[in-house]
């Protein structure tokens, strides 16, 4: 991979990720690796709050970063292991 995708990537994953944290996770931890954005969450939201979150998710990042060049992964795990849920965001279309 161009050292410069990687780049990009990182900063555009770290802009989501700090949304994230900021702005709609409560209890739980947000990293970003590459173009990973991993939330872990508490087996209770995973369970009840998904769709939710999920959504808030999507919003948040099409409002607050309307542009993005490239696709993030989006994985959202529960704290004790036992659900890991990936989910895609996608690039804006131009």
């Amino acid at each position: 991979m161009n050292p410069l995708h990687f780049s990009q990537f990182a900063e555009l994953s770290q802009t989501v990720g700090h949304l994230i944290k900021n702005h709609l996770i409560v209890v739980g931890t947000v990293s970003t690796v590459a173009n990973q954005i991993i939330v872990s969450i508490s087996k209770f939201d995973v369970e009840h709050r998904l769709g939710s979150l999920l959504q808030q998710i999507y919003l948040t990042v099409d409002k607050e970063v309307p542009v993005r060049k490239h696709d993030l992964s989006l994985i959202i795990r529960d704290e004790e292991g036992v659900y890991e849920n990936t989910f895609k965001i996608w690039k804006s279309v131009p």
